[in-house]
C-alpha cells in the first residue's frame, strides 16, 4: 500500500461524510432492532407478578394460576437428609469417591552431541486423585414461602464443598452439600396450581435480576456499535483510498 500519492479531495470528503451518516442511520435501525428483540425476549421478566417474602400472596398466585411470577423467599428442607460421615442435616449431600492412581506419560528430552541435536523420550510416573464414583442424598420435600414441593421441582445451583475424609493412603471421600435453608428469588410460570419452568437465583433479589436483564440490551448494543464504528472506518478509508476520478469530471 503506497501512501506517497495519497490525497483526499474536497469532493471525497463530502462523499465520505454522506456515507458515514448513511451507515450511522443504518446502525441506529439495527441497534434498535437488537434492543427491541432483547426486550421482547425479557418481557415476561418485566411483566411478571412480583412477590417479596409474602406467603399469602404466593399461595394466592398458585391458587389462581397467575402465570409468570417472581418470588423472593426462603427455601427450607423438610426433615433434611443426613449421613454418618458428616454432622448435620442438609438439603442435599454428594459423597464423591477418589482414588490415588498411578499414571505414566512420555516426556520429551533434547540432547546436543556435537553439531547434532537428538530427541529422546523417557517414561515418567505420576500420581493423581481420580474420580471413582459418587453417592447422592437429598431431602424428599421442601418448603418455599410455606408451600410444599417435591425435591426436583426446582433445580438449585448452590452446591458447596463441605469436607474431605481420607480412608487410607489411596482412598478418600469428598463431601459437597446444599444447606438445609437458604434464600433467593424464584422465577417461575404458575399453571395448573403449581410452578413450572422454574429458575432459582441464589441470594439475589427481584430488583437486581430485573436490572441485569435491562442491562443486557445495553451490553449487546454497545458491542454492536463498537463493531459498527470499526466497519464504518474501514468503509470510509477504503473509499478515499480508491481512485475516485469520476468525482473530478
Amino acid at each position: 500500500m503506497d501512501f506517497e500519492d495519497f490525497e483526499i479531495t474536497r469532493r471525497e470528503i463530502l462523499v465520505v461524510i454522506a456515507i458515514t451518516f448513511m451507515l450511522i442511520g443504518i446502525g441506529v435501525l439495527i441497534s434498535g432492532a437488537i434492543k427491541n428483540g432483547i426486550d421482547e425476549k425479557n418481557e415476561h421478566y418485566y411483566k411478571a407478578l412480583k412477590i417479596r417474602n409474602d406467603e399469602e400472596m404466593f399461595k394466592y398466585a398458585i391458587k389462581t394460576n397467575v402465570g409468570y411470577t417472581f418470588a423472593e423467599g426462603k427455601v427450607q428442607a423438610i426433615d433434611g437428609v443426613s449421613i454418618d460421615d458428616i454432622e448435620g442435616k442438609y438439603f442435599y449431600i454428594k459423597k464423591v469417591k477418589e482414588e490415588y492412581t498411578r499414571h505414566e506419560r512420555q516426556v520429551e528430552h533434547e540432547e546436543k552431541i556435537g553439531n547434532e541435536t537428538y530427541t529422546y523420550y523417557t517414561t515418567e510416573e505420576y500420581w493423581t486423585w481420580d474420580y471413582a464414583g459418587q453417592e447422592e442424598f437429598n431431602t424428599k420435600k421442601f418448603k418455599f414461602l410455606d408451600e410444599e414441593f417435591e425435591y426436583g421441582a426446582i433445580t438449585f445451583s448452590n452446591e458447596e464443598y463441605k469436607d474431605t475424609k481420607p480412608i487410607n493412603s489411596n482412598l478418600r471421600y469428598k463431601y459437597y452439600i446444599i444447606p438445609s435453608e437458604f434464600e433467593g428469588t424464584l422465577f417461575t410460570y404458575i399453571n395448573n396450581n403449581t410452578i413450572n419452568q422454574s429458575n432459582f437465583f441464589i441470594n439475589n433479589t427481584i430488583d437486581r435480576i430485573i436490572e441485569s436483564k435491562e442491562k443486557e440490551s445495553d451490553i449487546y448494543c454497545g458491542v454492536f456499535w463498537g463493531i459498527w464504528i470499526i466497519f464504518i472506518f474501514f468503509i470510509d478509508f477504503g473509499y478515499v483510498y480508491l481512485e475516485n476520478n469520476y468525482l473530478e469530471g
